[in-house]
């Protein structure tokens, strides 16, 4: 008996109210495994294969070969030849809608699976899935998937993460955003007081990290980065005002306080030693103090470390001061330099008495 060809689509309206075209059927995939279900029932098995699959113009052909060593297969086979059963059903997924000239058509889909149907809606029946074959019952739930499809898309976008991601790790990173936001506001205080930022911009800044933190910390990142060559700038232009020995703590406290509250400091340091405040000074340097050599000879206590420690020690033992930001910068920037931490609190203590 000749093979049973059938005619498994075409672009007549179907059941579902819209069209399949033809030639937006991909046939490639199903080609290389061509099963034949009865009435699109994966759990009742394979009842047979298609051969000779091709495109007609706007109709999708196939032949027919039954597997009739299985008891489904030799009963379908026998009632499509007897012409009890002569109509068949195509199994698509991955379908793009689109409306053309009021009507809701699949201009994509991917063929995969045909089926054996008994009295199928129209002439050319078609059944739609979801990956791992889920039935749909509408296009309007297709067109539904498609948006939720798309929706997925957009969420893995704003979140940066990688389009292979799974639903689960979608979930765990919205949770760690979540956790991350309570704070989000400590991180954007402490920017500020870095001078990083402007306190008058924190309610915008605290907005923007909660809509994109990663873009929150990006741009603190490029604001860090210009803030580090500012500093360097600064002090190279300061040469004549902080020796190489005190460039550390300078720089500690234009990263702690900020740019400008650094370049304050450095205004209110003296100025390079002219010519004519060191004439008259007598050679001999035996009566000279610590702040003497700091201001006409820096590099004396540079060069030699020993006479530094003895100055040092004398002054501390002649001077009953009480240590505020004005002793230590006189008296002991050394120590400054050995403690940023109490050289920065020291700064926002006379930063706050203004």
């Amino acid at each position: 008996m000749p093979k049973s060809k059938f005619t498994v689509s075409d672009e007549t309206i179907n059941s579902y109210g819209g069209i399949v075209l033809t030639s937006g059927i991909n046939i490639a995939r199903f080609q290389r495994n061509p099963i034949m279900l009865y009435m699109h029932d994966r759990e009742k098995g394979v009842i047979g294969r298609w051969e000779n699959i091709m495109k007609d113009g706007d109709k999708l052909t196939a032949e027919a070969i039954f597997d009739d060593a299985t008891e489904l297969g030799a009963k379908v086979k026998h009632q499509v030849e007897s012409g009890f059963l002569r109509s068949a059903s195509i199994g698509i997924e991955n379908c793009k809608c689109e409306t053309i000239n009021g009507v809701q058509a699949i201009v994509e889909c991917d063929l995969i699976e045909i089926s054996i149907v008994d009295v199928p809606a129209n002439e050319n029946a078609v059944k739609l899935f979801k990956h791992g074959w889920r039935p749909i019952k509408t296009l309007s739930e297709l067109k539904k998937d498609n948006e939720e499809v798309t929706l997925r898309t957009r969420i893995i976008d704003v979140l940066g993460l990688s389009e292979t991601v799974t639903d689960n790790d979608i979930v765990e990173h919205v949770k760690d955003l979540l956790n991350e936001s309570s704070n989000i506001e400590n991180e954007v205080d402490e920017a500020i007081n870095n001078g990083l930022l402007s306190a008058s911009d924190r309610k915008s800044f605290i907005m923007m990290a909660k809509g994109n933190i990663k873009a929150f910390r990006g741009y603190c990142k490029g604001r860090k980065e210009r803030q580090k060559i500012e500093i360097d700038r600064l002090l190279d232009k300061n040469r004549n005002k902080v020796i190489p020995m005190e460039w550390g703590i300078f720089r500690h406290i234009g990263s702690r306080l900020g740019v400008e509250v650094l370049r304050g400091v450095l205004e209110s340091m003296p100025g390079p030693i002219r010519p004519s405040e060191i004439i008259g000074l007598s050679n001999n340097k035996s009566h000279w103090t610590l702040e003497m050599y700091r201001k006409y000879a820096p590099k004396e206590l540079c060069d030699n470390p020993t006479l530094y420690k003895r100055l040092v020690e004398q002054e501390r033992g002649r001077c009953a001061t009480i240590k505020n930001l004005d002793y230590y910068r006189r008296n002991e920037p050394e120590y400054l330099s050995e403690h940023p931490d109490l050289y920065t609190q020291l700064i926002e203590n006379e930063q706050k008495r203004k």
